[in-house]
């Protein structure tokens, strides 16, 4: 219930639609009551009547008091229809409305998270919290608040006029649906959890999904398909029996519902009929009731189904609603500085870090990078030396010491004024499924084409995007997928150039791109580093030896720090390394 509430707290900023289609439900309503007490005048007071009531108005013929009660009945069951369906709009459009808004703050809270967030949390889960649940949260907030209200109202109105009509059949016939309220407290206890675990199942259903497509190259690679679609029907499997067990408890409830709610059905007729032969009601308010009785039912059963509907949106909104509620990891403090423009002057003082608090990444971390200065950092993989990039961004917070930019601790500062001031080349580059100019552009929306021709010709990729049938139209597809590896880098630098920021931050640039390509690319990075700070990860060291400090991380500490020239004398890692590198003719160890 609580989670009800505070959906339709956030229903309240849409107060004038919905007090639109409020004022709508309240003038439509006794239209779609209305029909019964004419067929009740027929009967009574035109087919059975000796002196019907109202002759005088057209004359002596029942006939035309007949075709007046079925046109009034007509005309105000029109005006009903045309009322219920400007509800029905303005309450759809309320719905999508209220989705829209949703999806946008969820999305918007999902993306202020730190990365540990995203570690914990599958791609796939995310998406189905923020699509599937939040669909399902718009048909219990919108349609089910409307169900529950319009036929609440209905259900007083249609108990009001059966006891108006005949007070004893009446109260006799409304007995029976009392039960449905016991059945409705018993269903919730049983199937409450029951449904949050079927969205749980759904949710790792769809996070295995979008693991395998994502990762479809290695599958078929390594011819795994029958044993990753073995594990997806684990999944799958998984999802189908506790659906299962929630679709026994529905067979079971609706039915019982019904069973319960058909004997007042039964006990209208009979008692009805009853009255009828002993003189005390009249064919006419008989019939009345049978018109009476599916609008009398219809609001509890649907009231029932609503129930379930409700229980299985409570579910989903607590998944949503763990997303909206969940700490942000990492947030600006209170009063945190802007950052208008950088200097480039980075500095680690003491800083260790622990991704797991059993165990360091990084220990008693200290090092600068002044402005202009190019700062490589280099060791065996797993030492840390990516983790410092993601400090360097404030991706993660340290355990001890500090990070600063230009004497400010970069926790001083918001986080969006700081990343302003870097740009980063990963390792593995990323492009958005659209075209090659948007993807360079993404940085500088406003930059004009001239600007981004001139950052695709400082990466070396001018040339090979001219040679393309589209040009610089070309879409690169899912994540850059029409293009080779070297291709994508070349692209991501032409972004980092346009970008043109204070501080260029390169993880493993070449690292994942074809050798022909790997020159191409170190020129590229040549000119985009040309006058900025730099801190520079690479297993490759030839393409560090002119460096102006050179950093060794082995197992989270700085073990050895200097220029090549120093590095090569001290017989450390660095000089064993390269001279191994430069040995086999290789660059990557």
């Amino acid at each position: 219930m609580h989670h009800f509430i505070r959906l339709l707290r956030y229903l309240l900023a849409y107060w004038p639609l919905l007090l639109l289609a409020g004022a709508c439900l309240l003038i439509g309503m006794p239209a779609t009551l209305f029909h019964p007490l004419v067929w009740m005048f027929v009967v009574d007071d035109v087919l059975v009547a000796e002196e019907p009531r109202f002759i005088e108005l057209v004359g002596d013929s029942r006939i035309w008091l007949l075709f007046a009660a079925v046109a009034v009945m007509f005309a105000v069951h029109m005006f009903g229809v045309l009322v219920n369906a400007v509800r029905t709009f303005v309450l759809g459009v309320v719905g999508q409305r209220f989705v829209r808004d949703l999806r946008s703050r969820v999305y918007r809270q999902v993306q202020l998270h730190a990365l540990p967030f995203f570690h914990g949390h599958s791609t796939g889960d995310l998406m189905s919290r923020t699509v599937a649940d939040i669909d399902a949260l718009e048909q219990v907030a919108l349609r089910g608040t409307d169900e529950v209200v319009s036929n609440f109202i209905q259900f007083i109105a249609v108990a009001a006029i059966i006891v108006w009509l005949q007070w004893v059949v009446g109260l006799i016939t409304l007995i029976p649906l009392l039960a449905v309220a016991v059945i409705i407290y018993v269903f919730n206890r049983r199937v409450k959890s029951l449904y949050r675990r079927v969205r749980d199942r759904l949710g790792d259903l769809s996070g295995k999904l979008q693991e395998n497509l994502s990762g479809i190259l290695v599958i078929k690679a390594f011819a795994r398909e029958d044993q990753e679609a073995a594990r997806f029907d684990q999944h799958n499997n998984a999802y189908y029996r506790t659906s299962i067990r929630a679709l026994i408890a529905r067979a079971i409830y609706q039915p019982s519902i019904f069973s319960v709610g058909f004997l007042s059905n039964v006990s209208m007729i009979g008692l009805g009929g009853l009255f009828v032969l002993r003189g005390e009601f009249t064919v006419g308010g008989l019939m009345a009731y049978r018109g009476y009785w599916w609008q009398l039912f219809s609001p509890v059963h649907t009231l029932a189904q609503i129930n379930e509907m409700l229980l299985r949106a409570v579910a989903a909104a607590t998944r949503v609603f763990e997303l909206l509620d969940e700490p942000l990891e990492i947030q600006d403090k209170p009063g945190a500085a802007v950052l208008d423009a950088a200097a480039g002057h980075i500095r680690f003082a003491g800083v260790d870090f622990a991704y797991d608090e059993r165990e360091h990444t990084l220990t008693d971390i200290s090092f600068e990078a002044r402005p202009g200065q190019q700062v490589a950092i280099v060791g065996p993989s797993g030492a840390g030396k990516s983790t410092l990039l993601a400090l360097t961004l404030r991706l993660y917070d340290p355990q001890a010491g500090t990070v600063s930019l230009d004497g400010h601790d970069v926790r001083d500062l918001t986080q969006r004024s700081l990343r302003e001031r870097f740009a980063i080349v990963t390792q593995e580059p990323f492009l958005f499924n659209d075209t090659l100019r948007e993807n360079i552009r993404y940085v500088k929306p406003e930059a004009t084409d001239a600007e981004i021709r001139e950052a695709a010709r400082q990466a070396n990729a001018h040339d090979f995007i001219a040679a393309l049938p589209a040009g610089y139209d070309t879409h690169v597809g899912e994540r850059g997928v029409k293009l080779s590896g070297g291709q994508k880098q070349r692209i991501c630098i032409a972004r980092a150039f346009l970008a043109d920021p204070a501080i260029l931050l390169l993880d493993e640039p070449t690292a994942a791109v074809e050798p022909e390509s790997e020159s191409i690319i170190q020129q590229a990075i040549q000119h985009v580093l040309a006058g900025r700070t730099a801190l520079i990860v690479s297993h490759r060291l030839s393409m560090v030896r002119d460096a102006d400090l050179i950093v060794v991380i082995e197992d989270g500490r700085i073990t050895q720090r200097g220029r090549h020239e120093a590095l090569m004398r001290e017989r450390g890692w660095y000089q064993r390394m390269y001279t191994l590198q430069q040995g086999n003719g290789a660059d990557n160890v």
